[in-house]
């Protein structure tokens, strides 16, 4: 399954790989986002590349599906962890998402690209969500998928604020 989505920025391509960057900003988005647990596993950087890893745990934005339950669990929150990674160079960029109880059989995975526009900047989001459970891997698919369509827009403006409050 894929599937596109933009965030829009009023500030330049510059300003937004500098809040990507900072320690600060994915904890916050995190915690104004709603999800638990939240810990930063790793994080690198130099003048060419950085990369943040994150574990937390997040609640879905849509019903669950019974036969997703059965890979989930009962509980509302659920264990992920996502893999942030730019070049700076390029304004390029790759999500990884590992959804802990569906990891064995889910790849999702976000090519990103950072552009400038007239009105500042956009990241342009590639979404590829794969799974390989025969018979339902591709409901699973579009159901994970529709649960981060929904959530990528509050992701969005969360941003936006943080961008904003930055000055």
């Amino acid at each position: 399954m894929e599937f596109t989505c933009e965030h829009h920025f009023n500030a330049t391509v510059d300003q937004v790989l500098a809040m990507y960057r900072d320690p600060d900003y994915i904890p916050s988005k995190y915690r104004e986002l709603g999800l638990r647990d939240i810990e930063i596993v790793s994080r690198t950087a130099d003048d060419q590349h950085f990369q943040v890893v994150c574990r937390f745990k997040r609640k879905s934005s849509i019903e669950v599906p019974k036969m997703a339950q059965k890979f989930i669990g009962s509980s509302d929150w659920v264990p992920a962890q996502q893999t942030d990674r730019w070049d700076i160079a390029s304004r390029s960029g790759r999500l990884d998402v590992v959804i802990e109880p569906l990891k064995s059989i889910t790849s999702i995975r976000c090519e990103m690209k950072l552009e400038a526009t007239p009105a500042g900047a956009v990241n342009r989001m590639r979404w590829i969500v794969d799974c390989s459970v025969p018979l339902v891997g591709g409901t699973m698919a579009k159901f994970i998928a529709q649960d981060i369509q929904r959530k990528s827009e509050q992701d969005g403006l969360v941003a936006q604020r943080l961008l904003a409050a930055r000055g």
